[in-house]
């Protein structure tokens, strides 16, 4: 597409818009860099995708894209086997986890938006890198002691060595021996050494190394021989821990390195789903539409807004190519010539670019291969060019290269010149342009124009709506009207002495053949058709909208419903196979029991407890599906109705207010919202009172009070496993996200017994060593799976 016609049109500037609403520089990247096509079945595929995506937006909110971020450059640097650094590996690790959840989002989409769940089936799973890295660096980009067995020892042994170099500077401190020549009761370092401020004339009190001297020389800082050997284990320690910091950065480069192809492929697709997004929430902010396209070089513009004005935008209705090819659009300044022109560039550029445009449902844009546009004075001081010759300039470059395929908007074609040339030349241009095959929307002031109109084939007049009361343009295009020239009467409104306007009328009348009037009742009967058409094409829309509104209730209606059964299908397949599991479990051990001791007994009860759990779960999971709201039904004081949340029946105690109502159940008077209310079985009325009730009880189902966390210490680990398992059972079934598993350190068998159980259990999404905060080594904190 021609670069100066997108200049002119201001298409830069929808780009700029359209980055804006993106949710990372991968999306804005891709908003800047948006160029028209040409490719009919290509643009009615980023038109689809852009609906999908603002269908998506307007049902859920958002897109899930939070986290992303640009790390092509990071695994390219991989690829080289560069090293990563821990806050560029948690980059990494954070946008493939973004990608994962998005994947899983769209995926779920797939009926609905099955265009961009074809772009998320194209993002791989990483969850393995994720792990490691996440196991390995803090959030704060510091390395775990987790990272690895041999960097947890080599810490424990400098926290071991640095408490004994602490205890022995400390004992010298308190010392009345060396208290004399202690500068100041503090420890501190010089070039990573332990040292003592010592006074400069004690020096031979405290042996040892002298690592600095204070500025005034009465302070040495030594290193007491007590600690040198220490000091020197410490600094072999800390060597030791900077040898296998890099082992670890550099086995996580290398699993980046061994992904980085599909890593790639996976940003790419995060990008596209970013700008499609980005299309939808620009749709959305301009309350656009996806347009109809054709190949037939025909445009219809219903309700059309230009995307870049602000505040009050009058829309306009257009069409160009069916039953003529050229319009010649003329009228007063500043009364929307220009606007119109633009907008129909403008929408055409953002159809093509796969953008929703701002126009009511019906719009239909051609594709073209070219569009020519020559818009607005672009003299040149520098260059000598006056507007005319600017104009003839762009003139000539598009009479050059101008094919069948294209669309030409001309501002003011011929003027700037003597207006009987400029009107010659005009024409002229239209008859080239024309014999191309080209479409063509031209503004101009003269008045032979608009005769050329009436008397050529194929090309049409337009106006722009003056109001002579007000004397203000209304910005409304009339297809088929010449504009009038109503200068005398804007003149005369404004104050201009009679005499001067009554001897302009003498000058004009030699000329005058009363076309002007013939104009006006044209533009009066024009107005009056277009205000009727517009009437009906409204009632038209709003009935239209109405039929897809229901449809689309129904639709979702019908799905929410498939959606409830699924579920409680699926929640009751899960918990009959997670207690036959444990039942399973039970009786073998009952089986190997030999003697009916305590444990025996233990294991019964257990069995008996998890028989009366499955019992009171395949109740709650049997129970029907509750049915969704009733429209239409009007519920008034006194109707037995039934709360569906809580499956009672009442007595409803008086009409509903503001979304609440007030029920009678028994002896028991509730609020609840009245969307929860549905007729009651049998649907009577009947006039009860709280106080000709008698008593009765609702029974609420609550979820089981499960712990956060579970203390194994000091139990075996046949048994803390047991305990464990039934415990996760129970956080799942709760809906716990996080619970701690406290095993103490110890020797570090229960710990590893606990690892080795959770590393695979089904419950288990994900786990790792608890923070200082948590209980540190000898706690374990565990993500369920829910």
């Amino acid at each position: 597409m021609e670069s100066h016609s997108l200049r002119v049109l201001e298409f830069d500037k929808i780009r700029h818009l359209l980055a804006e609403h993106a949710a990372c520089s991968l999306g804005r990247e891709r908003a800047v860099a948006l160029v028209p096509v040409t490719d009919l079945e290509h643009i009615r595929r980023t038109l689809a995708e852009t609906s999908e995506a603002r269908e998506i937006l307007l049902s859920h909110g958002s897109m899930p894209l939070g986290g992303v971020t640009d790390i092509r450059e990071l695994v390219r640097k991989a690829e080289i086997e560069s090293m990563l650094q821990p806050l560029e590996l948690l980059d990494i690790a954070q946008t493939l986890g973004a990608g994962r959840r998005l994947r899983s989002f769209l995926l779920k989409q797939k009926d609905n938006a099955p265009i961009l769940a074809g772009f998320a089936g194209r993002i791989s799973v990483f969850e393995k890198l994720e792990e490691h890295i996440t196991h390995s660096i803090s959030a704060g980009g510091d390395i775990l002691d987790s990272a690895s067995l041999s960097l947890g020892r080599v810490r424990s042994d400098m926290k071991t060595t640095h408490s004994r170099i602490m205890e022995r500077l400390n004992s010298m401190i308190q010392s009345s021996k060396y208290r004399t020549a202690v500068q100041d009761p503090v420890i501190t370092q010089r070039h990573d050494r332990y040292c003592l401020p010592v006074k400069v004339e004690y020096r031979s009190v405290i042996r040892g190394i002298v690592h600095d001297a204070s500025a005034s020389g009465a302070t040495l800082f030594v290193e007491p021989e007590q600690v040198i050997d220490l000091g020197n284990d410490m600094k072999r320690f800390v060597a030791k821990e900077r040898e296998e910091i890099e082992k670890i950065l550099r086995a996580l480069t290398a699993e980046v390195t061994v992904i980085a192809a599909d890593a790639l492929l996976s940003v790419d697709a995060i990008a596209h789903i970013d700008f499609v997004t980005a299309k939808a929430g620009l749709s959305l902010k301009m309350d656009a539409n996806e347009p109809l396209l054709n190949k037939d070089r025909w445009i219809r513009l219903v309700a059309a807004r230009h995307p870049l004005l602000t505040g009050d935008v009058v829309p306009i209705d257009v069409e160009l190519g069916r039953k003529f090819t050229s319009l010649l659009i003329t009228g007063p300044n500043t009364g929307g010539k220009t606007v119109t022109l633009k907008t129909m560039g403008l929408l055409t550029l953002m159809a093509q670019s796969g953008l929703h445009v701002p126009a009511a449902p019906g719009t239909e844009i051609a594709v073209f291969d070219q569009v020519f546009a020559d818009i607005g004075d672009e003299q040149s001081i520098e260059q000598s060019l006056s507007t005319f010759s600017s104009h003839v300039r762009n003139i000539v470059r598009v009479l050059k290269t101008v094919h069948p395929n294209s669309l030409i908007l001309f501002d003011e074609l011929g003027a700037g010149t003597d207006p009987a040339e400029g009107a010659a030349l005009a024409k002229a241009v239209l008859e080239f342009l024309m014999a191309a095959g080209s479409r063509i929307v031209a503004t101009s002031h003269y008045g032979e124009l608009k005769e050329y109109a009436f008397t050529r084939d194929k090309v049409e007049n337009a106006s722009v709506e003056f109001d002579l009361e007000t004397l203000r343009p209304t910005y409304r295009l009339m297809i088929g009207v010449p504009g009038s020239s109503n200068a005398l009467s804007i003149a005369a409104r404004l104050g201009m002495p009679e005499d001067v306007i009554r001897h302009a009328r003498v000058s004009l009348s030699g000329r005058e053949d009363g076309s002007d009037e013939i104009i006006r009742r044209i533009e009066e009967s024009h107005k009056a058709a277009m205000d009727d058409q517009r009437e009906a094409r409204q009632a038209a829309i709003e009935a239209d909208q109405l039929r897809k509104r229901y449809e689309e209730q129904v639709r979702k209606l019908e799905h929410a419903r498939e959606n409830l059964e699924d579920e409680v299908r699926g929640r009751g397949k899960q918990l009959i196979e997670r207690y036959t599991r444990r039942l399973d479990r039970a009786m073998e051990e009952l089986a190997k029991t030999t003697a009916a001791g305590k444990r025996s007994e233990r294991l019964k009860h257990e069995t008996k407890e998890t028989l009366q759990k499955i019992r009171e779960d395949l109740v709650e999971i049997t129970e029907p599906v509750e049915e969704l709201p009733v429209e239409g039904v009007v519920f008034k004081k006194g109707d037995a109705v039934r709360i569906a949340n809580l499956n009672q029946e009442g007595v409803l105690l008086s009409d509903i207010h503001d979304g609440e109502a007030t029920v009678v159940i028994g002896a028991m008077r509730v609020n609840v919202k009245a969307s929860s209310l549905r007729p009651a079985q049998g649907g009577k009325k009947e006039e009860r009172s709280p106080e000709r009730t008698s008593g009765t009880s609702i029974t609420l189902t609550k979820a089981a009070n499960v712990s956060m966390e579970l203390n194994l210490i000091a139990q075996r680990a046949e048994g803390a496993l047991y305990n464990l398992e039934k415990y996760l059972d129970e956080a799942q079934a709760a809906g716990l996200k996080e619970v701690r598993i406290i095993h103490g350190k110890g020797t570090g068998a229960l710990k590893a017994a606990v690892w080795s159980f959770i590393r695979d259990y089904p419950a288990v999404e994900s786990y790792r060593i608890g923070n200082p905060d948590e209980g540190g080594a000898g706690a374990t904190v565990i993500t369920i799976r829910l």
